[in-house]
C-alpha cells in the first residue's frame, strides 16, 4: 500500500455487523483506504447454522469501499484460525485481498512508517465461556511473540493489551480489579518490555473498553487505548507524514 496518507485506527468491535457497516461507510466517504485494529475483531468466529456472515459481510464491504484493514487478535478471537492462515507476499495472514491478520511480532510499512504488531490478552471472562466455542489457548502474550518482533525501532505499535504503566483501573470494583491485574499483569509486563525494545512513538491497544491516553514512564511513547464498537473513543484518525492523532466521530 502505497500513498495512504491517513489509516483509521479502531479498538474492540467483537463482531458487529452493525458497527463495523457504520464504520466504513463513514471511512469511505471520508476519503480512508486503511484501517488497523487492534484486536477482539472476531472474525472466523464459529456460528451455529456454519454462517460465519460477520467476516463474509466484512470482505465485502471493504471490497465495495475500496479499504484494506489490517487487524491484530485479541483475547477474543479464534487463535487457531488465524495462525492457519495462509500469508501472502508481504507475511500478514490473508483472509481476502483486503481483510489482513498480523501475527504477532509481523512487521510493516505504510507511507514509510514503521508499524509492528503484538496482539494477544488474557481473558478475564474465561470462567463463563467454553473452550473451542468461545474462548481458545494461545490468547495471552508469550515471551516468544516479544522475541519475533524484536529490538528494531518502529514508529507505531499495534497491541491488544495495554502495556504495564499505563493506568486502566478507573470504573473497576475493586474485587474485580484485583483479580484483573493479578492475572493479566504477564502480558502486560511483556507488552511494556516491547516498548522498551521497539521505542515506538505510539501505541494502540484496546481491550479495557473504555479510551484514555498517557506516556509511558520513562519514555516518549505515548499509548492510546481505544474503547469498544458503539462507544464515543473507538476510532482515531493516525496522519501518517506528521504521526499526529485526532478523534474520529461516526
Amino acid at each position: 500500500m502505497e500513498n495512504v496518507g491517513k489509516v483509521l485506527m479502531a479498538g474492540d468491535w467483537h463482531g458487529s455487523t452493525a458497527w463495523m457497516e457504520k464504520v466504513l461507510r463513514r471511512a469511505a466517504t471520508t476519503g480512508f483506504t486503511a484501517l488497523v485494529q487492534v484486536g477482539d475483531l472476531a472474525v472466523l468466529w464459529p456460528a451455529a447454522n456454519g454462517d460465519d456472515k460477520f467476516t463474509e459481510v466484512l470482505k465485502r464491504r471493504l471490497d465495495e469501499h475500496g479499504i484494506t484493514m489490517i487487524f491484530v487478535d485479541g483475547n477474543h478471537d479464534v487463535h487457531p484460525k488465524l495462525r492457519a492462515l495462509p500469508r501472502n507476499g508481504e507475511g500478514f495472514g490473508a483472509i481476502s485481498d483486503r481483510l489482513l491478520y498480523a501475527p504477532r511480532g509481523h512487521r510493516w510499512e505504510l507511507d514509510g512508517v514503521r508499524f509492528g504488531a503484538l496482539g494477544g490478552a488474557y481473558s478475564i471472562d474465561r470462567f463463563r465461556r467454553k473452550l473451542g466455542k468461545s474462548w481458545w489457548e494461545g490468547e495471552e502474550v508469550m515471551p516468544g511473540d516479544v522475541e519475533r518482533l524484536g529490538t528494531g525501532p518502529l514508529d507505531v505499535l499495534i497491541t491488544h493489551e495495554v502495556p504495564a504503566g499505563i493506568d486502566v483501573a478507573a470504573g473497576f470494583p475493586r474485587r474485580l480489579l484485583q483479580a484483573i491485574q493479578r492475572d493479566s499483569y504477564a502480558s502486560r509486563l511483556l507488552v511494556a518490555e516491547a516498548v522498551r525494545n521497539t521505542t515506538p512513538h505510539l501505541v494502540f491497544s484496546g481491550h479495557w473498553h473504555q479510551r484514555r491516553t498517557g506516556l509511558m514512564p520513562g519514555t516518549r511513547t505515548r499509548v492510546h487505548v481505544l474503547h469498544q464498537e458503539f462507544c464515543g473513543g473507538n476510532l482515531v484518525s493516525l496522519d501518517l507524514q506528521t504521526l499526529a492523532v485526532e478523534e474520529f466521530t461516526v
